[in-house]
């Protein structure tokens, strides 16, 4: 796993030396390049469109201020993405509750990761119906996650980071983010399975 380089990506050697001779057009390409990745997790984080675009444009901000502390040793993207989480908890997580940000793991393409394994109902006509209805129940259990589970979650499963890499996003050990997805996915699993069950 881990972060992986797509072919379209910036070369940051290559931006270096641009933002050498013309800083300004070097932030530009900077934002041409990331501006739909940003906008996408800022969405998923405040899952309101206009709370959205003020964490975008205030992540952008920042990216531009620190732009001198940058490392052009690394990827854009993980850079960018450490400084959306952080201005997130910082502006917005003292007043507004985590909404659910949990993406289809129940998918016709049944992703590698799925968090919770529901109990087989393969051979009942009603099909659909019962898995719209887990994914409600799964994507409401999301919601009522503490953060200290829900961050890891959405970095693990959304964001597909390796536990290296969301230790150094969130600055907690990998340990500890080990034993905090086991302990989210429990309680995942607990909830559905109460409300599955009745």
């Amino acid at each position: 796993m881990g972060e992986e380089r797509q072919s379209g990506y910036l070369d940051e050697k290559y931006i270096y030396e641009i933002y050498l001779k013309d800083k300004s057009l070097a932030l530009k390409m900077i934002i041409d390049e990331y501006k739909d990745f940003l906008y996408r997790f800022s969405f998923y984080l405040c899952k309101n469109s206009m709370e959205s675009d003020d964490l975008f444009q205030d992540t952008w901000v920042k990216v531009i201020k620190n732009i001198h502390k940058y490392t052009w040793n690394e990827t854009f993207q993980p850079w960018i993405r450490t400084i959306c989480l952080n201005t997130y908890k910082d502006k917005y997580r003292k007043s507004k509750r985590w909404l659910n940000i949990i993406k289809d793991y129940f998918d016709e393409e049944k992703k590698e990761r799925e968090i919770i394994n529901f109990p087989s109902k393969n051979n009942l006509p009603e099909k659909e119906t019962i898995k719209n209805e887990e994914k409600k129940i799964l994507k409401k259990a999301v919601d009522n996650l503490k953060d200290e589970y829900r961050i890891p979650i959405i970095l693990y499963y959304f964001e597909r980071l390796s536990y290296k890499e969301i230790s150094e996003i969130i600055s907690i050990p990998e340990g500890t983010i080990k034993s905090r997805l086991n302990k989210a996915r429990k309680l995942l699993k607990e909830y559905v399975e109460v409300e599955l069950n009745g």
